[in-house]
């Protein structure tokens, strides 16, 4: 889904809004907000902005956000120990 936002053009051209990079920034700045938030969890933000496990997590620390929480992990467990039962 595209999601399009109106800005003026003094602060889209001020803050350079249309180069591609951009919008990568604006799309992280937002799911870091959602995730700090409560809105998104660590497995949402990576799969919102197609990161691995580990790109995620740096992406998390780099921007002082927590990681996994305690649900994450134990879900993370239970995922583990049903592959390994099969």
């Amino acid at each position: 889904m595209i999601v399009k936002v109106e800005v003026p053009d003094q602060f889209a051209k001020q803050f350079h809004l249309d180069e591609p990079p951009r919008s990568r920034e604006l799309l992280e700045a937002f799911v870091l907000q959602r995730h700090a938030e409560g809105g998104l969890s660590a497995g949402q933000v990576a799969q919102v902005l197609g990161l691995s496990f580990q790109e995620t997590e740096k992406l998390l620390r780099d921007h002082s956000a927590a990681g996994l929480g305690p649900d994450e992990h134990a879900q993370g467990l239970q995922n583990l120990e049903r592959l390994r039962s099969r």
